[in-house]
């Protein structure tokens, strides 16, 4: 089951300033409270919508630090293996 993740206001705020790298979604990076971090991710609508090599986002709204743009971009809409 995937589920959306709201990203922190000062991140989406950031982010909103930032020009969209594709029609309603850009690809970020995101660096958890726990000092873990996730280089290639999808935000769209300010929540994170997938991250690269992960079937479900691995963590909860409450321990991302920060979100930011990512030059980084992939095929984000291939299906994960399971």
């Amino acid at each position: 089951m995937k589920r959306l993740v709201p990203i922190p206001p000062e991140s989406a705020e950031n982010l909103k300033r930032e020009k969209q790298t594709r029609l309603g979604y850009q690809f970020v990076s995101v660096k958890l409270k726990d000092g873990r971090y996730f280089e290639q991710a999808v935000a769209s609508e300010g929540c994170l919508i997938q991250i690269k090599g992960q079937k479900d986002i691995p963590f909860t709204e409450f321990e991302v630090d920060s979100v930011e743009l990512s030059d980084k971009p992939w095929d984000f809409r291939r299906r994960v293996a399971k």
